[in-house]
């Protein structure tokens, strides 16, 4: 069954929930950027961005996850195959990217998409989180209907899809004070030293090669 398009916002009625505050987040993001920096709606669409307003201005974005291992994941592991020789990545594109924690100031309200909440909605996993790149116009759509619905969240929150033991969320930087996602530490880049060895870390609990 395909996911097809959202009801009308009006007619959402999420299963909301809060991230407290003190909860670390981790994400994986342009060198360039500061670890607290939301997407302002560039780069290639993903699973729920680039959103844009009625008057075709971006609400900005940003990416998280509850664990180093889900964040690489939702990012560099992202399409990487389950099975086969396909199961490596370059080395190389780890360049320019870095992973950095944040701490969760103040509590968030996230609309929760994992089961009992995508029930709620009466979508299912498979068409909504687990459904590939061709489908990133339609679950975009879903998150704008959410983002748009009485219930206003902050964000989303979903089980990751590359890894059921961390979720992964999506926050509305229009919906969040600026003081609510704090830098916990520095960012540390991928591709050399730390970072590199927390890439190698995850992709070994994944069968991911890492090649040189």
């Amino acid at each position: 069954m395909a996911l097809g398009p959202p009801p009308v916002p009006a007619d959402l009625d999420p299963l909301v929930i809060e991230i407290a505050a003190g909860t670390p987040v981790v994400r994986v993001h342009s060198a360039t950027r500061s670890a607290d920096a939301f997407n302002p709606g560039l780069g290639s669409p993903s699973r729920f961005a680039p959103l844009r307003r009625a008057d075709g201005t971006s609400i900005p974005t940003l990416y998280a996850a509850t664990t180093v291992a889900g964040a690489l994941s939702e990012s560099v592991f992202h399409d990487v195959p389950y099975r086969g020789r396909g199961k490596r990545i370059l080395a190389g594109r780890l360049t320019g990217l870095a992973l950095s924690t944040l701490i969760v100031a103040e509590p968030i309200r996230l609309a929760l998409l994992a089961e009992l909440g995508l029930r709620r909605l009466g979508v299912r996993r498979r068409d909504l989180i687990d459904s590939g790149p061709g489908t990133y116009g339609e679950s975009a759509a879903w998150a704008l209907a959410l983002y748009r619905c009485p219930a206003a969240p902050a964000g989303l929150l979903w089980t990751s899809r590359q890894d059921d033991t961390a979720s992964a969320l999506l926050t509305f930087g229009d919906r969040i004070a600026g003081s609510t996602l704090l830098v916990a530490s520095d960012p540390v880049p991928l591709n050399v030293g730390p970072g590199l060895a927390l890439v190698d870390d995850a992709a070994t609990l994944a069968a991911i090669t890492v090649v040189r």
